[in-house]
């Protein structure tokens, strides 16, 4: 009989992204967990993400990936490639830009489960949804701020 045990453990953010990276470094792929809201309405708190180890040539407009950004690890989405630096964001970010050097990727997302089921986000057909939705910031701003007051 074959017992299957799965168990929560907390760790900080550091120990845990030093340990991603070196499974990552060895050619393995890694799942992690989402958490927090910035990716919304694509990613979710809880969604796991497989990641995989790629190259900057490999990295498109509206991958998913892996960084490292102001002393910490995000995952965010690339709106801009350049020479030698990504712009990401969060899909639920309205104003902030991360401009990364190359040298800071770590991973590309290469599937998305959500309750153990696949969820397809990381098809050309979402990744271009996504990039809409990115330029689709100013009137989701607008939108944003007319709630507040609405609703204050």
């Amino acid at each position: 009989m074959e017992t299957n045990y799965t168990r929560a453990v907390r760790v900080e953010n550091e120990t845990f992204f030093t340990w991603v990276e070196q499974q990552l470094e060895q050619g393995d792929q890694v799942w992690i967990p989402v958490r927090g809201k910035s990716m919304e309405p694509f990613l979710r708190e809880g969604d796991r993400v497989l990641l995989k180890r790629v190259e900057i040539a490999d990295i498109a407009i509206g991958d998913m990936v892996l960084a490292r950004w102001a002393q910490r690890h995000l995952l965010h989405r690339v709106v801009r490639k350049e020479a030698n630096e990504l712009w990401l964001v969060g899909d639920n970010n309205l104003v902030q830009i991360e401009k990364i050097p190359t040298a800071d990727l770590i991973a590309a997302v290469v599937e998305v489960r959500r309750a153990e089921r696949p969820v397809a986000v990381c098809n050309t057909f979402n990744k271009n949804l996504a990039i809409v939705w990115y330029y689709l910031r100013w009137p989701r701003r607008v939108v944003a701020a007319i709630r507040r007051r609405i609703w204050k």
